[in-house]
């Protein structure tokens, strides 16, 4: 077995070991997050308005602390869909642009649990930047070279595929797209370097390599 292959089985175990606390508190996030999208004053117009609703949601349930919430497109080269860096004042998440709607949950929520649990890899990281002027490019930036744990990553995984799939009748069309598209767990999040392994590796929306498997 590689190096990587040694990892993934590691994070397999530790996550076992702490899935049964850990599912728990998944659970309850997840449905507080529906619970306030489902008593809004009109149900979400899109992913994109979705996702502010959960940021705003998550901003409340911090005490006021704002998540901010941004869609760029990430650099191909450096792999990456998803980030949250925590500053001084606010919480910034970033969501690759490109994504498809159901795949923009799965890619916030992942970020969401880091939060949620103050996983102090990426916290640490983001701290970094506070002070920088040009914080937007700075925090892409730190996709490129922050180490993750493989362990927080595939818990992380786990809550977001948890939450697009309670969350993915809300998208524009879903009764439709449902009845022919492949399961949330096709599709996994990407986080700076070390994360878990990841079910499909090319970039959000591409097609599966050639025989429909990793």
């Amino acid at each position: 077995m590689d190096i990587a292959g040694v990892r993934r089985t590691a994070a397999r175990i530790a996550a076992g070991l702490r899935r049964s606390p850990r599912s728990s508190g998944m659970r309850e996030l997840a449905h507080h997050l529906h619970a306030a999208v489902r008593v809004r004053p009109r149900p979400p117009a899109d992913a994109r308005e979705l996702c502010r609703a959960l940021c705003e949601e998550m901003s409340a349930r911090r005490g006021g602390r704002p998540v901010e919430l941004r869609f760029e497109r990430f650099p191909d080269e450096i792999e990456v869909t998803g980030l949250w860096v925590g500053f001084q004042d606010f919480d910034l998440v970033i969501v690759e642009e490109r994504a498809e709607g159901a795949q923009q949950l799965v890619i916030l929520g992942h970020e969401l649990w880091h939060l949620h649990l103050g996983h102090s890899h990426h916290h640490t990281a983001g701290t970094a930047l506070a002070e920088e002027r040009d914080w937007t490019g700075r925090a892409l930036s730190v996709a490129a070279r922050d180490g993750s744990r493989a362990a927080d990553e595939a818990e992380a995984d786990d809550f977001g595929h948890r939450l697009a799939a309670t969350l993915r009748p809300y998208l524009p069309g879903a009764a439709v797209r449902s009845a022919r598209r492949p399961p949330l767990g096709a599709f996994s999040p990407r986080t700076p370097a070390g994360a878990g392994p990841s079910p499909r590796r090319g970039r959000p929306g591409a097609s599966p390599p050639p025989g429909g498997g990793p």
